[in-house]
Protein backbone atom coordinates (compact mmCIF):
# COMPACT_ATOMS: atom_id res chain seq x y z
CA UNK A 1 0.00 0.00 0.00
CA UNK A 2 1.27 3.45 -0.98
CA UNK A 3 0.03 6.76 0.40
CA UNK A 4 0.96 10.31 -0.53
CA UNK A 5 0.37 12.36 2.63
CA UNK A 6 -1.56 15.61 2.63
CA UNK A 7 0.31 18.85 3.07
CA UNK A 8 -1.29 19.52 6.45
CA UNK A 9 0.25 16.38 7.94
CA UNK A 10 3.39 16.78 10.12
CA UNK A 11 6.50 17.76 8.18
CA UNK A 12 10.15 17.06 8.94
CA UNK A 13 11.68 19.50 6.44
CA UNK A 14 10.84 22.02 3.75
CA UNK A 15 13.13 21.98 0.74
CA UNK A 16 14.01 25.25 -1.08
CA UNK A 17 16.56 26.31 -3.71
CA UNK A 18 18.44 29.62 -3.77
CA UNK A 19 18.59 31.91 -6.83
CA UNK A 20 21.76 31.94 -8.87
CA UNK A 21 23.38 34.50 -11.14
CA UNK A 22 23.12 32.41 -14.32
CA UNK A 23 19.39 31.81 -13.81
CA UNK A 24 16.51 33.86 -15.19
CA UNK A 25 16.19 36.40 -12.37
CA UNK A 26 18.03 39.24 -14.16
CA UNK A 27 17.30 42.57 -12.43
CA UNK A 28 15.20 40.77 -9.79
CA UNK A 29 18.14 38.67 -8.53
CA UNK A 30 19.09 40.69 -5.46
CA UNK A 31 15.52 41.35 -4.42
CA UNK A 32 14.49 37.75 -5.00
CA UNK A 33 17.46 36.54 -2.95
CA UNK A 34 16.53 38.80 -0.05
CA UNK A 35 12.91 37.68 -0.18
CA UNK A 36 13.99 34.04 -0.40
CA UNK A 37 15.88 34.43 2.88
CA UNK A 38 12.82 36.07 4.46
CA UNK A 39 10.50 33.32 3.24
CA UNK A 40 12.84 30.55 4.39
CA UNK A 41 13.27 32.09 7.84
CA UNK A 42 9.50 32.43 8.25
CA UNK A 43 9.01 28.75 7.41
CA UNK A 44 11.96 27.70 9.58
CA UNK A 45 10.12 29.00 12.63
CA UNK A 46 7.81 25.98 12.35
CA UNK A 47 9.72 23.49 10.17
CA UNK A 48 13.45 23.05 9.45
CA UNK A 49 14.42 24.29 5.99
CA UNK A 50 17.00 22.70 3.71
CA UNK A 51 18.29 25.25 1.22
CA UNK A 52 19.93 23.95 -1.94
CA UNK A 53 22.61 26.32 -3.19
CA UNK A 54 23.91 26.13 -6.73
CA UNK A 55 25.85 29.41 -6.78
CA UNK A 56 27.92 29.62 -3.60
CA UNK A 57 29.59 32.91 -4.48
CA UNK A 58 26.24 34.64 -4.90
CA UNK A 59 24.80 32.97 -1.80
CA UNK A 60 27.64 33.80 0.60
CA UNK A 61 26.56 37.40 1.42
CA UNK A 62 23.16 36.05 2.51
CA UNK A 63 24.39 33.02 4.43
CA UNK A 64 24.56 34.58 7.90
CA UNK A 65 20.98 35.84 7.64
CA UNK A 66 19.55 32.44 6.68
CA UNK A 67 18.20 30.04 9.31
CA UNK A 68 18.50 26.85 7.28
CA UNK A 69 20.62 23.81 6.58
CA UNK A 70 22.57 24.42 3.36
CA UNK A 71 23.38 21.81 0.74
CA UNK A 72 25.56 22.78 -2.21
CA UNK A 73 24.32 21.07 -5.36
CA UNK A 74 24.21 22.17 -9.02
CA UNK A 75 20.87 23.76 -9.94
CA UNK A 76 19.09 25.30 -12.90
CA UNK A 77 16.39 27.25 -11.10
CA UNK A 78 14.53 27.67 -7.80
CA UNK A 79 11.26 25.77 -8.21
CA UNK A 80 11.71 22.99 -5.68
CA UNK A 81 8.04 22.01 -5.81
CA UNK A 82 8.50 20.64 -9.29
CA UNK A 83 11.92 18.98 -9.19
CA UNK A 84 11.92 17.94 -5.52
CA UNK A 85 10.92 14.49 -4.25
CA UNK A 86 7.34 13.42 -3.76
CA UNK A 87 7.62 11.41 -0.55
CA UNK A 88 5.16 8.58 0.00
CA UNK A 89 4.59 6.10 2.81
CA UNK A 90 4.45 2.43 1.90
CA UNK A 91 2.95 -0.56 3.67
CA UNK A 92 5.56 -0.63 6.44
CA UNK A 93 5.06 3.13 6.95
CA UNK A 94 8.61 3.80 5.87
CA UNK A 95 9.02 6.83 3.58
CA UNK A 96 10.13 6.54 -0.02
CA UNK A 97 11.32 9.49 -2.08
CA UNK A 98 9.85 9.30 -5.56
CA UNK A 99 12.15 10.76 -8.19
CA UNK A 100 9.96 11.55 -11.19
CA UNK A 101 11.35 12.97 -14.42
CA UNK A 102 11.46 16.76 -14.46
CA UNK A 103 11.89 18.10 -17.99
CA UNK A 104 11.42 21.84 -17.49
CA UNK A 105 7.61 21.86 -17.73
CA UNK A 106 7.33 19.93 -20.94
CA UNK A 107 10.69 20.91 -22.40
CA UNK A 108 10.28 24.68 -22.12
CA UNK A 109 13.46 25.24 -20.10
CA UNK A 110 16.75 23.51 -19.36
CA UNK A 111 16.43 21.20 -16.34
CA UNK A 112 19.36 18.78 -16.44
CA UNK A 113 20.70 19.72 -13.00
CA UNK A 114 17.29 20.15 -11.37
CA UNK A 115 16.24 16.73 -12.64
CA UNK A 116 19.17 15.24 -10.68
CA UNK A 117 18.47 17.07 -7.39
CA UNK A 118 16.41 14.30 -5.79
CA UNK A 119 19.04 11.64 -6.50
CA UNK A 120 21.87 13.86 -5.29
CA UNK A 121 19.99 15.02 -2.20
CA UNK A 122 19.10 11.44 -1.32
CA UNK A 123 22.71 10.34 -1.66
CA UNK A 124 24.06 13.26 0.37
CA UNK A 125 21.36 13.77 3.01
CA UNK A 126 18.63 11.09 3.06
CA UNK A 127 20.30 7.71 2.70
CA UNK A 128 18.07 6.38 5.47
CA UNK A 129 15.04 6.80 3.18
CA UNK A 130 14.26 4.68 0.18
CA UNK A 131 14.54 6.19 -3.30
CA UNK A 132 12.60 5.17 -6.38
CA UNK A 133 13.44 6.76 -9.73
CA UNK A 134 10.46 6.74 -12.08
CA UNK A 135 10.56 7.29 -15.84
CA UNK A 136 7.43 9.42 -15.90
CA UNK A 137 7.15 13.20 -16.17
CA UNK A 138 5.41 14.64 -13.11
CA UNK A 139 5.86 17.83 -11.10
CA UNK A 140 4.79 18.33 -7.50
CA UNK A 141 2.85 21.45 -8.42
CA UNK A 142 0.80 19.40 -10.87
CA UNK A 143 -0.96 17.30 -8.22
CA UNK A 144 -2.82 17.74 -4.94
CA UNK A 145 -3.32 14.96 -2.37
CA UNK A 146 -5.88 14.79 0.43
CA UNK A 147 -3.78 12.11 2.14
CA UNK A 148 -6.69 9.68 2.01
CA UNK A 149 -6.55 8.36 -1.54
CA UNK A 150 -7.75 11.29 -3.67
CA UNK A 151 -5.50 13.14 -6.11
CA UNK A 152 -6.58 16.33 -7.86
CA UNK A 153 -4.89 17.49 -11.06
CA UNK A 154 -5.55 19.21 -14.38
CA UNK A 155 -5.92 17.60 -17.77
CA UNK A 156 -4.24 20.57 -19.46
CA UNK A 157 -1.03 19.89 -17.55
CA UNK A 158 -0.70 16.12 -17.58
CA UNK A 159 -1.88 15.76 -21.18
CA UNK A 160 0.17 18.69 -22.47
CA UNK A 161 2.79 18.44 -25.24
CA UNK A 162 6.10 17.45 -23.71
CA UNK A 163 4.42 15.44 -20.95
CA UNK A 164 1.81 12.82 -21.89
CA UNK A 165 -0.31 14.00 -24.83
CA UNK A 166 -0.72 10.43 -26.07
CA UNK A 167 -2.26 9.15 -22.84
CA UNK A 168 -5.94 9.19 -21.92
CA UNK A 169 -7.23 10.27 -18.53
CA UNK A 170 -7.93 6.62 -17.74
CA UNK A 171 -4.33 5.64 -18.56
CA UNK A 172 -2.91 8.54 -16.55
CA UNK A 173 -5.17 7.66 -13.63
CA UNK A 174 -3.71 4.16 -13.60
CA UNK A 175 -0.20 5.58 -13.60
CA UNK A 176 -0.97 7.86 -10.65
CA UNK A 177 -2.64 4.99 -8.84
CA UNK A 178 0.43 2.80 -9.29
CA UNK A 179 2.96 5.47 -8.28
CA UNK A 180 1.04 7.41 -5.61
CA UNK A 181 -1.39 4.80 -4.31
CA UNK A 182 -4.49 6.90 -4.95
CA UNK A 183 -7.97 5.43 -5.20
CA UNK A 184 -9.24 8.07 -7.61
CA UNK A 185 -8.26 11.21 -9.52
CA UNK A 186 -10.30 14.41 -9.79
CA UNK A 187 -9.59 15.99 -13.18
CA UNK A 188 -10.01 19.74 -13.53
CA UNK A 189 -10.46 20.68 -17.19
CA UNK A 190 -10.76 24.47 -17.08
CA UNK A 191 -8.72 27.42 -15.85
CA UNK A 192 -5.20 28.64 -16.62
CA UNK A 193 -3.49 31.87 -15.65
CA UNK A 194 -1.93 34.16 -18.23
CA UNK A 195 1.86 33.97 -18.00
CA UNK A 196 1.81 30.46 -16.51
CA UNK A 197 4.72 28.33 -17.76
CA UNK A 198 3.41 25.17 -16.10
CA UNK A 199 0.37 24.46 -18.31
CA UNK A 200 -2.14 24.99 -15.49
CA UNK A 201 -0.56 23.44 -12.42
CA UNK A 202 -3.26 22.62 -9.92
CA UNK A 203 -1.43 24.55 -7.18
CA UNK A 204 -2.22 27.81 -8.99
CA UNK A 205 -5.92 26.97 -9.23
CA UNK A 206 -7.37 24.71 -6.53
CA UNK A 207 -6.00 23.21 -3.30
CA UNK A 208 -7.21 20.74 -0.72
CA UNK A 209 -7.62 22.28 2.74
CA UNK A 210 -8.95 19.05 4.25
CA UNK A 211 -10.47 15.82 3.02
CA UNK A 212 -13.75 17.62 2.37
CA UNK A 213 -12.69 21.21 1.54
CA UNK A 214 -11.12 22.79 -1.55
CA UNK A 215 -9.86 26.36 -1.79
CA UNK A 216 -9.95 27.69 -5.33
CA UNK A 217 -9.29 30.84 -7.32
CA UNK A 218 -12.47 32.68 -8.27
CA UNK A 219 -12.40 35.34 -11.01
CA UNK A 220 -15.21 37.75 -10.19
CA UNK A 221 -14.41 40.39 -12.84
CA UNK A 222 -16.51 39.87 -16.00
CA UNK A 223 -14.18 42.19 -17.89
CA UNK A 224 -11.12 40.09 -17.14
CA UNK A 225 -10.11 37.73 -20.00
CA UNK A 226 -9.86 34.90 -17.45
CA UNK A 227 -13.52 35.17 -16.46
CA UNK A 228 -15.17 32.60 -18.82
CA UNK A 229 -12.67 29.80 -18.15
CA UNK A 230 -12.67 30.35 -14.40
CA UNK A 231 -16.46 30.36 -14.33
CA UNK A 232 -16.35 26.94 -16.01
CA UNK A 233 -13.72 25.82 -13.51
CA UNK A 234 -15.94 26.85 -10.61
CA UNK A 235 -18.91 24.99 -12.09
CA UNK A 236 -16.82 21.84 -12.49
CA UNK A 237 -15.58 22.05 -8.91
CA UNK A 238 -19.20 22.07 -7.80
CA UNK A 239 -19.64 18.66 -9.45
CA UNK A 240 -16.75 17.07 -7.54
CA UNK A 241 -17.72 14.72 -4.73
CA UNK A 242 -15.90 13.37 -1.70
CA UNK A 243 -15.41 9.59 -1.47
CA UNK A 244 -18.55 9.60 0.68
CA UNK A 245 -20.56 11.16 -2.13
CA UNK A 246 -21.08 14.64 -0.68
CA UNK A 247 -20.10 17.91 -2.38
CA UNK A 248 -16.86 19.48 -1.29
CA UNK A 249 -16.92 22.57 0.86
CA UNK A 250 -15.64 25.12 -1.66
CA UNK A 251 -13.65 28.11 -0.40
CA UNK A 252 -13.31 30.87 -3.03
CA UNK A 253 -10.07 32.83 -2.89
CA UNK A 254 -9.85 36.49 -3.96
CA UNK A 255 -8.82 37.50 -7.45
CA UNK A 256 -5.72 39.72 -7.23
CA UNK A 257 -5.50 42.87 -9.36
CA UNK A 258 -3.53 42.26 -12.54
CA UNK A 259 0.24 42.37 -12.09
CA UNK A 260 2.44 43.03 -15.10
CA UNK A 261 6.12 42.28 -15.53
CA UNK A 262 8.52 45.10 -14.79
CA UNK A 263 10.67 43.85 -17.68
CA UNK A 264 8.29 43.65 -20.64
CA UNK A 265 4.78 44.31 -19.33
CA UNK A 266 3.27 40.85 -19.83
CA UNK A 267 0.71 39.70 -17.27
CA UNK A 268 2.05 37.56 -14.44
CA UNK A 269 0.29 34.47 -13.00
CA UNK A 270 -0.38 35.74 -9.47
CA UNK A 271 -2.57 33.41 -7.42
CA UNK A 272 -3.48 33.17 -3.75
CA UNK A 273 -3.85 29.40 -4.21
CA UNK A 274 -0.06 29.12 -4.24
CA UNK A 275 0.13 28.92 -0.44
CA UNK A 276 2.17 26.50 1.67
CA UNK A 277 0.75 24.61 4.64
CA UNK A 278 3.45 23.62 7.12
CA UNK A 279 2.99 22.27 10.64
CA UNK A 280 -0.21 24.14 11.43
CA UNK A 281 0.51 27.42 9.65
CA UNK A 282 -0.61 28.59 6.22
CA UNK A 283 1.98 30.76 4.52
CA UNK A 284 0.03 32.87 2.04
CA UNK A 285 1.64 34.60 -0.94
CA UNK A 286 1.24 38.39 -0.84
CA UNK A 287 1.90 40.55 -3.87
CA UNK A 288 1.12 44.09 -2.71
CA UNK A 289 2.78 44.49 0.69
CA UNK A 290 4.68 47.57 -0.47
CA UNK A 291 1.50 49.42 -1.44
CA UNK A 292 -0.62 51.72 0.72
CA UNK A 293 -2.94 50.08 3.25
CA UNK A 294 -6.07 50.99 1.28
CA UNK A 295 -4.83 49.94 -2.17
CA UNK A 296 -6.98 47.32 -3.95
CA UNK A 297 -4.06 44.90 -4.09
CA UNK A 298 -3.15 45.12 -0.44
CA UNK A 299 -6.80 44.71 0.52
CA UNK A 300 -6.93 41.52 -1.55
CA UNK A 301 -3.75 40.23 0.12
CA UNK A 302 -5.38 40.70 3.52
CA UNK A 303 -8.66 39.21 2.35
CA UNK A 304 -6.92 36.07 1.06
CA UNK A 305 -5.21 35.58 4.41
CA UNK A 306 -8.47 36.09 6.28
CA UNK A 307 -10.39 33.66 4.04
CA UNK A 308 -7.84 30.91 4.68
CA UNK A 309 -7.71 31.67 8.41
CA UNK A 310 -11.49 31.42 8.72
CA UNK A 311 -11.66 28.27 6.58
CA UNK A 312 -9.02 26.33 8.50
CA UNK A 313 -8.54 27.86 11.93
CA UNK A 314 -4.79 27.79 11.25
CA UNK A 315 -2.47 30.65 11.97
CA UNK A 316 -1.80 32.55 8.77
CA UNK A 317 1.37 34.38 7.79
CA UNK A 318 1.75 36.44 4.63
CA UNK A 319 4.98 36.11 2.65
CA UNK A 320 6.08 38.72 0.13
CA UNK A 321 6.10 37.03 -3.30
CA UNK A 322 6.10 40.06 -5.61
CA UNK A 323 9.66 39.46 -6.81
CA UNK A 324 9.07 35.72 -7.24
CA UNK A 325 6.04 36.20 -9.48
CA UNK A 326 8.30 38.01 -11.97
CA UNK A 327 9.56 34.52 -12.79
CA UNK A 328 6.01 33.13 -12.82
CA UNK A 329 5.92 31.36 -9.46
CA UNK A 330 5.20 31.98 -5.80
CA UNK A 331 5.58 30.32 -2.42
CA UNK A 332 4.23 26.83 -3.09
CA UNK A 333 6.27 26.63 -6.28
CA UNK A 334 9.43 27.44 -4.31
CA UNK A 335 8.98 24.79 -1.62
CA UNK A 336 8.65 21.02 -1.26
CA UNK A 337 7.83 19.43 2.06
CA UNK A 338 9.28 16.17 3.32
CA UNK A 339 6.84 14.53 5.75
CA UNK A 340 7.76 13.61 9.28
CA UNK A 341 9.12 10.08 9.57
CA UNK A 342 10.58 7.77 12.14
CA UNK A 343 14.34 7.18 11.78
Amino acid sequence: MIRLPAEWEPQAYVLMSFPRRDGDWADQLERASEKMVAAANAIAAVCPVIMIVGDTEHFNPYAEKLDAEVRELPTDDCWARDFGPLTVFEGDQRPTMLDFTFNGWGGKFSARNDNLITQRLHRERFRDLRLRTIDFVLEGGGIESDGAGTIMTTSHCLQSPGRHPEMSKAELTEKLRAYLGCDRVLWLDHGELDGDDTDAHIDTLARFLSEDAIAYVRCDDPDDPHFPAFQRMEEQLKTFRTPGGTPYRLIPLPWPPAIHSEEDGHRLPASYANFLISNGIIFVPAYFLDESSDSPGKLQDKRAAEVLREATGYRVEMVDCRSFIEQHGALHCLTMQIPEFKP
